[in-house]
C-alpha cells in the first residue's frame, strides 16, 4: 500500500510539471522493461542495442536541440517540451537493461514496481543516479517509518537547506553581479567569480542531494551518499572518485570498462578516458564538450601535476576545478573562454578589493558566508564521526539540532525577490 501511494504521489508530482513529459518517461519505461524481459533468445543482442539506442538518441536529441536553440534561429521558434529529469532516468533505464542484459540483476516481473523505480520522484530531478540492484530492495520493500529514520532523515534535510539557502543562496548574489557585466566585471573579480562557484555548485547540488537522502530515509529507503569531500582531493582523477559519485561510476561501469578501461596500451587507456569523458560533457549539455575534454586530458595525465605536498596537491587541484567551472558561470563556450583568459592578463586585484563590499553582500552577509564555508569544511573532513555522532544522539539532542538549524536556516537564509535559489543548479541538467 505504501508503495502504491509513493507511486501516485511520484506520478502526481512529475506530471504537475506538464503531460507531455509522460510520454517520453513511459517510452523509456516501457521499451526497457519489455525489452528487458525478452533478453533471453537469440536476438537480445539487437534488442539490447535497439533499446540503448532509442533511449539515448532521444536524450542526444533533447541535448542537440537545447544547443540549437541558442544558436540556431531557425529553431529559436520551435518549441519541444524537454522532459523534466530525461538525463537522469535516461541512464538509470540504460543500467537496468544492461544489467539484466549481463545477468547481473533478473528483469522486473511488475510494470508498476518498474516504473516506481524510475519515476521515484525525490531523485527523478538532482539524482543521485541509482541503480536497480542498489535500490530495489529497499524500494519495493514491506517498510515501517521508524523514528529513528525519521529524526535522521529531518536533520540531513535541514543539512541540505542550509547549505542551498545560506552558502549556496549568498554566494549566488556575487556571482550574479559579476556575470551582469562582463566587461567591468573581469580579471580578478572572474577569477573570484570562478573560486566562489566551486563553493556555491557542491553546498547547491550536494544540498539537494542531501534532502533526497533526508526525505527517502525517512520513508526506509537508504540511497548511497554522492559526493565525499570532493576539494579534498590532490588531483582532477581523484577529484572525480569524489564528486558526483553516481555519474563518475555510472561511466565507468557503462562506459569506461566497456571501451576497454586500463585492460589495454597506455594510449588506448587515455584515449578511453578522455572519450568518458567527453561523454560527460554530452551528459551535462552540448556547451560543456570542451569541458569535458578538458577534464578527460587531465585525468588521464593527472600524475604529472601532483607535488609531494599534500595540502599544495589540494589547494592546486581546487583552483584548476575552479578555473574549469568557467564553463557553467558562463554557458558561452566563447564569453567562458575570454573570461578565463582574463584571469591571466587583467591583474585588476586592487579594484577588486576596493570594490568587494559592492559586489551585493555587506560584511556581516560576509561574515556569515565565511563561517558557515568553513563549518561545512569542517563537516566534509569529518563526515562519518558526525554522522555517526547524530544517529546515536539522545532525541533531545536531535530536537535541540533541529531547532538549532530550523533557526539558522530562517534567520540566514537568502530569500525574496531577485535571489534566484529556489531552481537546483544541476536540475536544469
Amino acid at each position: 500500500m505504501a508503495n502504491i501511494i509513493l507511486l501516485i504521489l511520484s506520478i502526481a508530482i512529475y506530471l504537475s510539471f506538464g503531460l507531455t513529459n509522460a510520454i517520453y518517461i513511459l517510452f523509456s519505461t516501457i521499451t526497457t522493461f519489455f525489452a528487458a524481459k525478452n533478453l533471453n533468445g537469440k536476438n537480445k543482442k539487437i534488442i539490447l542495442i535497439t533499446t540503448i539506442v532509442l533511449n539515448v538518441g532521444i536524450l542526444l536529441f533533447m541535448k542537440l536541440y537545447l544547443f540549437g536553440q541558442e544558436y540556431i534561429t531557425a529553431l529559436q521558434d520551435v518549441n519541444i517540451l524537454v522532459p523534466v529529469g530525461i538525463a537522469y532516468y535516461t541512464l538509470q533505464v540504460v543500467s537496468y537493461i544492461i544489467d539484466v542484459y549481463k545477468g547481473r540483476i533478473e528483469p522486473q516481473e511488475s510494470f508498476f514496481k518498474y516504473l516506481l523505480y524510475v519515476i521515484y520522484i525525490p531523485y527523478l530531478f538532482i539524482g543521485p543516479i541509482n541503480r536497480y540492484e542498489d535500490i530495489s530492495k529497499d524500494l519495493y520493500a514491506k517498510r515501517k517509518i521508524k523514528s529513528e529514520n525519521v529524526w535522521n532523515g529531518i536533520i540531513r534535510i535541514l543539512w541540505g537547506l542550509l547549505k542551498k539557502f545560506v552558502i549556496a543562496g549568498r554566494i549566488s548574489i556575487l556571482i550574479s553581479t559579476i556575470t551582469g557585466d562582463t566587461e567591468i566585471y573581469k580579471g580578478a573579480y572572474a577569477l573570484l567569480a570562478m573560486l566562489l562557484y566551486s563553493i556555491q555548485l557542491y553546498s547547491d547540488f550536494s544540498g539537494g542531494i542531501d534532502i533526497v537522502i533526508g526525505a527517502s530515509k525517512i520513508i526506509g529507503i537508504n540511497l548511497k551518499e554522492n559526493f565525499n569531500a570532493p576539494y579534498m582531493a590532490e588531483d582532477v582523477k581523484e577529484f572525480w572518485r569524489r564528486w558526483h559519485i553516481s555519474l563518475s561510476t555510472w561511466l565507468k561501469d557503462y562506459v569506461y570498462i566497456p571501451l576497454g578501461g586500463n585492460r589495454c596500451s597506455k594510449i588506448r587507456n587515455k584515449v578511453n578516458l578522455i572519450i568518458t569523458f567527453l561523454i560527460s560533457g554530452i551528459w551535462h549539455g552540448i556547451h560543456y564538450l570542451l569541458w569535458g575534454l578538458i577534464h578527460g586530458i587531465l585525468v588521464a595525465y593527472s600524475k604529472y601535476l601532483k607535488t609531494k605536498w599534500k595540502i599544495l596537491n589540494r589547494i592546486i587541484n581546487y583552483i584548476i576545478v575552479s578555473l574549469l567551472w568557467c564553463f557553467f558561470v558562463w554557458p558561452d563556450t566563447i564569453l567562458a573562454l575570454k573570461m578565463l583568459v582574463s584571469v591571466f592578463t587583467n591583474f585588476n586585484y586592487v579594484d577588486l578589493f576596493s570594490n568587494i563590499l559592492n559586489l551585493g553582500l555587506n560584511i556581516p552577509n560576509i561574515i556569515v558566508l565565511v563561517l558557515s564555508v568553513i563549518a561545512l569544511a569542517i563537516f566534509d573532513v569529518k563526515k562519518e564521526y558526525f554522522i555517526n555522532k547524530i544517529k546515536t544522539s539522545k532525541i533531545e539532542i536531535k530536537t535541540c539540532l533541529i531547532c538549532t538549524l530550523v533557526i539558522f536556516i530562517l534567520v540566514f537564509g537568502i530569500y525574496g525577490i531577485g535571489f534566484n535559489v529556489s531552481e537546483f543548479i544541476y536540475s536544469k541538467f
